[in-house]
């Protein structure tokens, strides 16, 4: 079921409501409590508060710096905060709290910030005669939210007093709307009487947005508040923690809220000042680009290329163009779990490019933990069950995603050089991707000068080797995709055979991992599939005529033939299958263990090459109706996949909808795609019928863990040379409409999207009754 998040009428002037307005729910005899007070038990009826809230939570002192008792107690004696008290307790709809919640929260924010000496103003970063204020953006989305267009419009926002003249009033009746995220120091959520659950869920969507806006921030705090009472939470990478109701008579909570954000308790980290915004020169309130600071770099003018979810890795992708470089530096932020086995960084520096560089696999010019004046940012779960750490790493090579690409020929040419890299980095670096989703495939790679280490002198052909007919050697053997992303990368093999690493490396396989859409239909479910289609095996392709004779030149007949299966033999490819009958088969399936093998990663790679064929647009082609609708149902499909959760009894029950698109005959296949795309759409039904099948289910299993990267290489090989002159020109960054799919698949999911991202954040605190955040996340992947 949707929540509805409706917001008051905008006829109504949030800022200054009139508490008499609405005679008829207010009582005239109501008793307003003393500052400091809790409020007395009444006795009216229809127009009386919820019933008390429960008591707050014990631990909400250590999420907060209490404020000094004696600036407390000036602040409880107060006129002023007594007056606007008790406007909010009078209060009854949401409207009716932007003023006094507004003018109460700047008020102690005032009076806190003139406490501080002109030491803690330097230690804390904050400049003279700076306080933080509380704005309305009158219901209006705060600007410059680099992940498409925010879904959340705080009612208010804390922010630094602007000097020199400057307002955020850009209207010309005087009100605040498009405050740039930037310059957001915390949100407040309101809501009328009753309301407490909606401003809840507003308060943890807006701070979910607000730290996706914001890369230099890795926490922050936000209230939600009704006329009743107020709710602190703080987000970071652990969680969200939502505190109990606290009534608005407890001014001492109020203050250390306010005394944190500028000074919060230890570990309770707030900004990354090693990361930096600056607005554009003459363009107060402008979009921001960012200073970032590494061990040897200092990169200015950096963009935000992408932002994860705030809740566990936290990702923050940078682009920067520095003067002396080839190409673009791409910087990634991450937040890693101590728990975890295997990180991207050592992955990539000790086991991938361990000797020599493996072309067409991202290299490392530096890796840090990412410290404030020395000390490392880490935040620690409640409980102490795990510890997150911020991680900054430093890339050589950029590309761009496939969406991008210039032809047909182009992407299916990037593709064969992945897998052949994939299989490489697996056979020869002992390390398994585990996350081959279109996000981390990457064509026309540019490559910065990294002088520590030579290219590998025996690299395997790749594609340009194979048609040119010559392999290049080193440097000069430049791949054409680019694999990124190795957060899920696990190793695959110990040399020094250490029992309890084996160990590890066994349970590392046997986890649910990847990318909804992409993700292989076995490791969807941790299961060996049971289906009689899962037994419909194809013999290896061969190839004919110049694509044969070009393969043999570049890898020689020993490679070529001993993927091979005899025409009338028993094997396919390579493997044998165990049995024909669905009883059987069902016995079989219940005993066989299930591994993360290779081939399921050449699996998620067919997902990939898939949904980007299907949703390129060639030039001069024309969409028809049954293009249309049967490519809005297959995107249906794809973006409609989720990763299911386990039953009580531990077992995934769930039908894959994409084993459809898999086994439908060759007409039905090609019709999701544009005319001009038949050829390539019959390609990819003779890549699924070899992806189709389970090979777990042989015995013996195929004797080579590559033997389905080398069945998609071969299609792929045999059709470029075959269309070497028919590359099927694309426009670049052009996608087909899809938007009938896109709908069916947010409306099949039956829940409130925003719900939903809140819902993500598995709060540490048991205030909503969500799943609490597991010591080493899993089966997480978002969209």
């Amino acid at each position: 079921m949707a929540v509805v998040h409706e917001r008051t009428s905008s006829g109504d002037n949030p800022e200054k409501p009139s508490p008499s307005s609405t005679p008829s729910t207010q009582p005239a005899d109501r008793e307003i409590p003393k500052v400091g007070e809790a409020p007395a038990a009444s006795s009216s009826t229809e127009a009386d508060p919820p019933p008390r809230p429960a008591p707050r939570n014990d631990d909400l002192a250590q999420r907060l710096r209490p404020c000094p008792t004696a600036l407390v107690e000036k602040l409880q004696a107060n006129d002023e905060v007594s007056a606007q008290v008790e406007k909010i307790s009078f209060a009854v709809t949401e409207c009716e709290l932007y003023h006094p919640v507004g003018v109460l929260l700047t008020f102690i924010s005032r009076t806190i910030f003139e406490s501080f000496s002109a030491d803690d103003k330097a230690r804390l970063h904050l400049e003279p005669g700076r306080p933080i204020v509380f704005l309305p953006p009158h219901n209006g989305p705060l600007a410059h939210f680099p992940n498409g267009d925010p879904k959340s419009s705080p009612c208010l926002v804390g922010v630094y007093e602007l000097a020199g003249g400057l307002s955020f009033a850009t209207h010309r009746d005087g009100t605040y709307r498009n405050i740039p995220y930037h310059r957001v120091e915390t949100i407040v959520e309101l809501g009328s009487r009753g309301g407490e659950y909606v401003a809840r869920v507003r308060a943890s969507e807006g701070i979910h947005e607000f730290l996706q806006a914001r890369p230099d921030r890795p926490a922050c705090y936000a209230m939600s508040a009704t006329p009743n009472a107020f709710e602190l939470l703080y987000g970071s990478p652990v969680g969200l923690q939502i505190s109990q109701a606290v009534f608005w008579t407890e001014i001492k909570t109020l203050c250390a809220y306010v005394y944190s954000l500028y000074d919060p308790p230890d570990g309770h980290i707030l900004y990354d000042r090693t990361v930096t915004w600056q607005e554009p020169p003459g363009s107060p309130f402008g979009a921001p680009t960012w200073t970032v600071i590494t061990e040897d770099l200092e990169l200015s003018g950096a963009v935000i290329d992408f932002m994860g979810h705030p809740c566990g890795r936290q990702t923050a992708i940078f682009r920067a163009e520095a003067a002396g470089w080839q190409a673009p530096i791409i910087i990634k932020d991450y937040y890693f779990n101590g728990d975890k086995i295997y990180e991207e960084a050592e992955l990539l520096h000790f086991n991938i490019h361990r000797g020599s560089y493996v072309p067409g696999v991202v290299r490392l010019l530096s890796f840090q933990n990412v410290a404030n004046n020395g000390e490392l940012i880490i935040f620690r779960h409640p409980t102490q069950r795990f510890v997150m750490m911020k991680r900054r790493l430093v890339f050589a090579d950029v590309g761009i995603r496939l969406e991008h690409a210039k032809s047909v020929n182009d992407l299916l040419m990037a593709m064969y050089d992945v897998l052949e890299v994939h299989r490489t980095v697996a056979a020869r670096r002992h390390v398994l991707h585990r996350d081959m989703s279109l996000a981390n495939i990457l064509m026309y790679p540019q490559r910065n000068l990294c002088e520590e280490l030579p290219w590998m002198e025996d690299m395997s052909p790749l594609i340009d080797d194979v048609l040119g007919g010559a392999k290049r050697v080193g440097e000069a053997q430049e791949s054409r995709g680019l694999m990124i992303d190795f957060d899920h990368s696990t190793l695959l093999y110990d040399e020094e055979q250490r029992p309890e690493v084996q160990h590890d490396m066994e349970l590392e396989l046997r986890c649910r991992i990847g990318t909804p859409i992409y993700i292989a239909r076995a490791v969807n479910v941790a299961a060996v599939p049971g289906l009689l289609t899962s037994l419909h095996y194809q013999r290896m392709p061969l190839l004919a005529g110049k694509a044969k004779e070009l393969y043999l030149k570049a890898y020689g007949n020993a490679r070529y033939d001993q993927y091979n299966d005899l025409p009338d033999g028993p094997t396919f490819h390579g493997g044998i299958s165990r049995t024909r009958d669905e009883d059987e088969l069902e016995r079989i399936t219940d005993g066989l263990p299930f591994r993360h093998r290779w081939e399921h990663d050449a699996e998620s790679v067919f997902w990939a090459m898939y949904s980007i064929l299907l949703r390129v647009r060639p030039q001069n082609d024309e969409e028809t109706p049954r293009s249309q609708s049967n490519a809005e149902y297959a995107w249906g499909i794809l973006k409609n996949h989720y990763i299911p959760e386990r039953d009580a009894d531990g077992v995934v029950r769930y039908y894959d909808d994409r084993q459809s698109l898999l086994y439908l005959p060759r007409k039905g296949f090609a019709s999701a795609f544009l005319p001009s795309m038949n050829d390539v759409a019959l390609l990819l039904h003779s890549i699924a019928a070899q992806v189709n099948p389970s090979y777990a289910l042989m015995d013996p299993l195929p004797p080579f863990e590559d033997h389905l990267h080398e069945a998609m290489q071969r299609l792929i090989l045999q059709y470029l040379v075959d269309h070497e002159d028919k590359p099927i020109p694309l426009t670049p960054g052009v996608l087909r409409s899809v938007e009938s799919g896109d709908v069916h698949a947010r409306l099949k999911r039956g829940r409130d999207e925003s719900l939903r991202r809140v819902q993500a954040w598995r709060p540490v605190f048991p205030r909503l009754s969500m799943e609490s955040a597991p010591s080493r996340p899993r089966e997480d992947e978002a969209e």
